[in-house]
C-alpha cells in the first residue's frame, strides 16, 4: 500500500510508463531481467524463420543489398519490404535473390506480390512447416514489441522497443516504433510480447524512433495473392498502386472542409491532408551586414513519405508553398533578379537521373489568381519506366507594382494528369487576397 500511495503522486506520464513499461510487482533491475528473458524466449522461439535477404549482382556473385525477411507460410512464402527487393524487379537480368541463415545460403526466392504502398513483397522459397504466427498491430500504446532482422550484415539480433501506436491515414498506417532499427533489419518480423508478429520493419528516422508496417497488409497482400495469382506485369502494378495511393490522398483533400490562414496579404489553405503532411515556415533578413533588407517569408507543407520504386528512384509526393519577398534598399533591378530567381526554382518533386524521368515540359500563362493577376508556369514531365506516372510543378508570381512580391508553388510527383488537375483546380480556387 505504501508504494501504491507514492505512485498515486507521481505525474501522469510517470503513471502511464510504469503501467505500460513495468509488470506490477516488479522493481527497475527485475523488470529489465524480465525484459532481457523475453526477448532472449522470443528470439528463441522464432530465429528458425528468420533470414537475411541478400540480392545478387548476377555477374560478380557478390551481394549488391541486404535485409531481413521471414516465413509466412508452410508452402514456402517468405515475406520483406519491397525497397529490399526492389532492383530485381527493376533489373531482373541482373540481379537475384538468395536467402541466408547463420553465414549459409538455404536457397533462392522469387518474387510473388509486391505492395509498393506499403513497401512489402512476398516471395517464394522451400517449403517448410514452421512459419512465424502473424498476430495484430492493435497493441496497446506502451506495449514493448520486439524487432528482429540482420543489423549491418553483423548476424540476427532482436531489440526491445515501445509501440507508440498508428500514424498516417487509413489504409495507409505505419507503426510508430521507439527504438533502433538499424539498416539490414529492413523486411525483418517485430514480435509482441507473445511472440507474434505485429508488424514488419521498414524504416528508421533518427535516434530511437522507427516505423513497421502493421501486419494486417501483408495478410491481405498473402490473401491477395492466393486468390489472384502472381501478376503478370508488374510495371502495370506498380503504377496502379502508385496511382490508388495518389487517388486516397487527393480525394481525402477534397472531401475534408478545409480552413485558411492569413499569409501575408494572402488567405491560404492550412494543412489539407492530416498526417500525410507536415507545414513549416521561416522569414529571414539577408544581408543585413551589407545593408541590403530583403525579406524573405516563406511557408511550406510537404508530405514525409514517398514511395520507394527503385535505388534511382522514389516518387508519390505532395508539397506546396508560398513566399513573399520585399526590399527597400534593393534596386529594382537587383530586387527583379531575386524574385525570378525564387520564381525559376524548382521544389517537390523527387530528384531522379535522366534514365528515369523525361525533362519537363513547360508551359506559361497569364491568370487571374485571387483576384489578382499573376504570371504561372505549368510543368509536367513522364516516368521513362511507369508511362501511366508523371510529376507536375506549378509556379506562380504575382504581378504588379507593389512593394511585396508573392509566390505560389505546388508540386506532386507520381499521377496522371487528370488526379493533378482535380486537385490544383479545388487548391488554386481557394486561394484569396485577404489584405
Amino acid at each position: 500500500m505504501i508504494e501504491l500511495a507514492q505512485i498515486m503522486k507521481r505525474t501522469f506520464w510517470s503513471i502511464l510508463f510504469f503501467f505500460c513499461a513495468l509488470p506490477f510487482g516488479l522493481t527497475t533491475g527485475e523488470e529489465a531481467l524480465a525484459l532481457t528473458a523475453k526477448a532472449q524466449e522470443i528470439f528463441e522461439g522464432n530465429n528458425h524463420a528468420v533470414y537475411q535477404i541478400r540480392v545478387i549482382d548476377i555477374n560478380s556473385h557478390a551481394k549488391s543489398t541486404i535485409g531481413s525477411g521471414f516465413r509466412i507460410s508452410e508452402d514456402g512464402l517468405f515475406a520483406t519490404n519491397y525497397h529490399v527487393i526492389s532492383d530485381v524487379v527493376d533489373k531482373p537480368d541482373q540481379y537475384q535473390i538468395e536467402y541466408h541463415r547463420e553465414g549459409r545460403k538455404e536457397g533462392t526466392l522469387a518474387i510473388e506480390a509486391i505492395d509498393v504502398a506499403h513497401d512489402l513483397a512476398v516471395l517464394q522459397g522451400k517449403p517448410d512447416k514452421n512459419p512465424l504466427s502473424l498476430g495484430s498491430s492493435e497493441l496497446g500504446r506502451g506495449s514493448r514489441i520486439f524487432p528482429m532482422g540482420n543489423p549491418l550484415d553483423l548476424g540476427m539480433t532482436i531489440i526491445e522497443g515501445t509501440y507508440n501506436g498508428l500514424v498516417g491515414e487509413t489504409p495507409y498506417k505505419q507503426i510508430l516504433l521507439s527504438a533502433s532499427v538499424n539498416p539490414g533489419m529492413s523486411g525483418g518480423p517485430a514480435f509482441d510480447s507473445k511472440g507474434k508478429v505485429a508488424g514488419v520493419n521498414v524504416a528508421i528516422q533518427g535516434n530511437d524512433l522507427s516505423y513497421l508496417v502493421p501486419v494486417e497488409y501483408l495478410i491481405e497482400l498473402e490473401k491477395t495473392w492466393r486468390e489472384k495469382g502472381r501478376p503478370q506485369d508488374w510495371t502495370e502494378t506498380i503504377q496502379n498502386q502508385v496511382l490508388k495511393r495518389f487517388d486516397h490522398v487527393i480525394s481525402t483533400a477534397l472531401k475534408s472542409e478545409w480552413t485558411f490562414e492569413n499569409f501575408g496579404s494572402l488567405k491560404v489553405p492550412q494543412n489539407l491532408i492530416g498526417q500525410v503532411i507536415k507545414c513549416w515556415g521561416k522569414s529571414q533578413l539577408e544581408d543585413p551586414e551589407k545593408n541590403q533588407y530583403f525579406f524573405y517569408g516563406y511557408k511550406w507543407c510537404e508530405s514525409e513519405k514517398d514511395i520507394y520504386l527503385s535505388s534511382d528512384l522514389s516518387t508519390g509526393t505532395i508539397g506546396y508553398a508560398f513566399f513573399w519577398l520585399e526590399s527597400e534598399s534593393l534596386s529594382p533591378l537587383e530586387f527583379h533578379k531575386k524574385f525570378s530567381q525564387e520564381y525559376s526554382k524548382g521544389h517537390f518533386y523527387a530528384e531522379a537521373t535522366e534514365d528515369e524521368v523525361t525533362e519537363f515540359n513547360c508551359q506559361s500563362h497569364f491568370v487571374k489568381l485571387a483576384a489578382h493577376d499573376w504570371k504561372g508556369a505549368y510543368c509536367v514531365r513522364g516516368y521513362k519506366k511507369y508511362p501511366k506516372l508523371h510529376d507536375v510543378f506549378l509556379s506562380f508570381a504575382v504581378l504588379g507594382d507593389s512593394p511585396r512580391k508573392y509566390i505560389i508553388q505546388i508540386g506532386l510527383s507520381g499521377l496522371n494528369e487528370p488526379l493533378a488537375r482535380k486537385f490544383l483546380e479545388k487548391f488554386l480556387g481557394e486561394i484569396q487576397w485577404a489584405g
